[in-house]
């Protein structure tokens, strides 16, 4: 007989295929990812670089990993529906590689992936523009039509979503077009709106300039609040790390000996090798955190190792 307490807290069946779902994600190996064009417009550095090297294994629930699902199947959905409009013409995989359109920039480290190049848009027939998708949530989707009506089109991606908007600048500057076309829709595709955009070259430095120095880092930059309850930093993922003193992940890329290299790859200057994408994210038996992740003070440091006094007073050796 089913137990009334569960289902009152929900439908069991559904409660454990989505334990099962984040199980599923959890178990995929990680990736070694590249600082992405769709995360350099986010206003916390620190964040970046933890991310770029690879400080945390990050674990979605199933909310989002049914959020992602979405997006994707509805990025589908609408490029479908905008071939259908008599002189659209929508380029969704680049036919030189077959794959999507990608840009790389900063030795290979700094990588945008394109949704798609589009032309005969009834607004502006001739003029190519760089094509996004979005899904969000109804409430989110109706804040960008009332940034709409409030400010224009042009300007509304901006007062909207900055890390979206960066990421239009950016595609746009590497493109080398001056337009940027990003239908939104809620989720299901039930509802769409667009947004048209102006390229802003001078930003699309400063967003390049940010990027290389997140991928030259040696070590965290400053954060963005030194308070955890910070409205960013309250459900940020490397929270504990950055504000809990937590260890980071091992891995090449949380290690003093590897470094960001040309095409985008990673030397071990230990070994004397270029590092696999598997061997990034496992790293090795000598291993040695960046210092400046250790939350600690070094107290002696040898071939062999590093030794750390931690907050609470304790030593911990660091090395073989």
């Amino acid at each position: 007989m089913t137990d009334l307490a569960n289902l009152l807290d929900g439908d069991p069946t559904l409660l454990a295929a989505d334990r099962a779902l984040e199980d599923k994600a959890a178990s995929e190996p990680a990736r070694a990812s590249r600082l992405g064009m769709g995360v350099i417009g986010e206003s916390c550095s620190r964040k970046i670089w933890y991310r770029f090297r690879l400080a945390l294994r990050e674990r979605f629930d199933a909310k989002t990993l049914k959020n992602f699902a979405d997006g994707h199947a509805s990025e589908l959905v609408q490029a479908e529906r905008l071939r259908l409009a008599q002189g659209v013409m929508l380029e969704t995989l680049d036919p030189v590689t077959g794959k999507q359109f990608e840009y790389t920039d900063c030795n290979g480290h700094f990588v945008g992936k394109l949704d798609g190049k589009i032309t005969g848009l009834l607004q502006a027939p001739k003029k190519l523009h760089v094509w996004e998708h979005k899904s969000t949530s109804e409430k989110k989707f109706n804040e960008l039509k009332k940034a709409i009506a409030d400010l224009g089109e042009k300007l509304a991606l901006r007062k909207w979503n900055p890390v979206y908007y960066a990421q239009a600048i950016c595609y746009m500057f590497y493109e080398g077009t001056d337009r940027h076309y990003m239908t939104v829709s809620t989720p299901g595709v039930r509802d769409t709106v667009s947004v048209r955009t102006e390229a802003d070259p001078a930003f699309a430095m400063q967003l390049k300039a940010k990027a290389q120095r997140i991928i030259d880092a040696q070590e965290p930059p400053e954060k963005i609040s030194d308070t955890a309850s910070w409205f960013e930093c309250r459900f940020c993922q490397f929270s504990g790390i950055c504000h809990e003193q937590e260890m980071p992940d091992r891995g090449c890329r949380t290690c003093l000996h590897s470094t960001a290299i040309e095409n985008g790859q990673w030397h071990c200057e230990r070994h004397g090798k270029i590092l696999t994408p598997e061997e990034q994210v496992e790293g090795c038996v000598l291993h040695k955190f960046l210092p400046k992740l250790v939350p600690g003070d070094v107290i002696k440091s040898s071939e062999k190792g590093v030794t750390y006094r931690l907050a609470d007073g304790s030593l911990w050796h660091d090395g073989e």
